[in-house]
């Protein structure tokens, strides 16, 4: 966070407030932001409310006209507050703008766009079957680089910038997630505006990607598909056939990368990734049989 907020100061001339909402945290954060960024609005939540909430928080208290919602393990670069905000205010087509991510090595792209969640692109993605044929790559349930600026179906939710009046037109962030799927939904409600979700490549963000949840990764690793079953129960009218169908492609899909990650740890490749995957998709598992909610 430290990093995110000085990367702000140096990189942004636009008159911007800064708000933090701290979700129930356990280290000197808050402690650090009081003494060390004493311009920015602090809320410390006293327990973890999940993502959409404690955004949700921000942007009610936000006086601009604009909103950006920023992930903690961020660092901006080259002015892209100022040059996403400059390109947004000339194209009242825009709904919602996402830059262009490096990863933490400020050199490889990070995947920042997503498609529309199906059951089909579901499929694919967990049991790749379209690998078999030559030349042929389905749109995946998942992230993607996309191939230059223009809209896109979903940008990543770690930056996402729009402007105040629209977020709070459409409700913010959907509750019914704690974390994960915030964004496909905003981006959906956004669409529905008959307004564009687009990707642009010419400003830039590092995304540390995973900082908030390395420490839980098991247990993230579960939020991620329930809060991907809470979309899939959403947009087909809670189907129990469209769910247990979902059910069985997660279930079979985590099974067989299970024995891959097992079978590269036998191998001596990587084996701490290795132990660590397999215990996401044992967490996993244990859901899909268990409580599958």
């Amino acid at each position: 966070m430290r990093d995110c907020l000085a990367s702000i100061a140096r990189e942004t001339t636009t008159p911007y407030e800064i708000i933090i909402i701290d979700n129930a945290s356990t280290d000197d954060s808050c402690a650090m932001v009081e003494r060390d960024f004493p311009h920015a609005q602090l809320i410390h939540n006293t327990e973890n409310q999940g993502f959409a909430k404690a955004n949700n928080q921000g942007l009610r208290l936000a006086k601009g006209e604009f909103v950006l919602f920023l992930n903690p393990d961020t660092v901006i670069v080259n002015d892209a507050i100022d040059t996403m905000l400059t390109f947004l205010q000339e194209r009242q087509e825009i709904g919602v703008l996402g830059p262009h991510t490096f990863n933490a090595d400020s050199v490889t792209t990070q995947a920042t766009a997503l498609h529309q969640p199906t059951l089909m692109r579901a499929f694919h993605a967990n049991i790749p079957l379209w690998r078999l044929v030559p030349g042929w790559r389905p749109p995946l349930l998942g992230e993607y680089v996309p191939d230059g600026s223009g809209a896109v179906e979903i940008v990543k939710g770690s930056c996402m910038l729009m402007r105040t009046a629209l977020a709070r037109e459409i409700g913010g962030m959907n509750e019914l997630y704690f974390m994960y799927s915030e964004e496909i939904d905003l981006c959906e409600a956004v669409r529905k505006q008959d307004l564009t979700v687009y990707y642009y490549a010419d400003a830039s963000i590092i995304h540390l990607g995973g900082a908030s949840t390395d420490a839980v990764s098991d247990e993230m690793t579960v939020h991620l598909y329930r809060s991907m079953k809470k979309f899939f129960a959403r947009i087909y009218n809670d189907s129990p056939f469209a769910l247990q169908t979902l059910r069985g492609i997660l279930f079979f899909g985590s099974l067989w990368r299970l024995s891959v990650w097992k079978f590269m740890e036998i191998l001596g490749q990587n084996a701490s990734k290795a132990r660590a995957k397999q215990g996401n998709h044992k967490a996993l598992l244990r859901w899909l049989l268990g409580e599958y909610s």
